[in-house]
């Protein structure tokens, strides 16, 4: 609430008074039908720290072990996956699953905990066999709807675009990580 009166509003806007009231009816009944029941941070207060880390274990040990049906189940039916800023994504089982048993699951992967807006988030670290390390490469936030993870936001560093010639300049790798405390490099197993 902003504290405007109706006649206030009306008269910024130009309208009548009774128009700028039936304005913000129709605004207020968009919104109450386009919220989600419940608020992202509603949720992750309903399931606790705890619950959110063995969620956020379960996520990244399933990548690590490449996994599809553990990863799956950790996933709402209409789960979405994106990149930005890649234009790709992809939704639902099927999609995920292709998506998922492409590329993901090809990769040898490490995961590190984090957070991003009050989200959970992970730190992702791909085996990199000249440099015997795992190297930074994405950083995937997690969107929870209950006990399942609703879509995945993985932002992919510079050197995953380059590598694969999909986009000239995304984000700087060392900059990304050093916001979320992050290291460039994890040791081998």
């Amino acid at each position: 609430m902003l504290g405007f009166s109706a006649q206030e509003t009306a008269e910024a806007l130009d309208l009548t008074v009774s128009s700028a009231n039936s304005a913000l009816q129709r605004a207020r009944k968009t919104v109450e039908e386009r919220l989600p029941e419940r608020g992202r941070q509603a949720t992750l207060r309903e399931l606790g720290d705890a619950r959110i880390g063995e969620l956020v274990a379960r996520y990244s040990d399933a990548i690590e072990r490449a996994d599809l049906d553990a990863l799956l189940a950790l996933l709402a039916e209409d789960a979405t996956w994106s990149m930005p800023p890649m234009p790709q994504w992809y939704q639902g089982r099927e999609a995920l699953s292709y998506f998922l048993a492409e590329y993901p699951l090809r990769q040898d992967w490490r995961h590190v905990p984090a957070h991003a807006n009050g989200q959970a988030a992970v730190g992702c670290y791909m085996w990199h066999a000249n440099r015997n390390a795992y190297v930074a490469e994405v950083v995937d936030v997690l969107t929870l709807e209950g006990e399942r993870i609703a879509a995945v936001s993985a932002f992919l560093t510079t050197e995953l675009f380059l590598r694969d010639d999909i986009a000239d300049t995304p984000c700087d790798t060392a900059a990304l990580f050093d916001r979320f405390g992050l290291p460039l490099e994890l040791p081998p197993r």
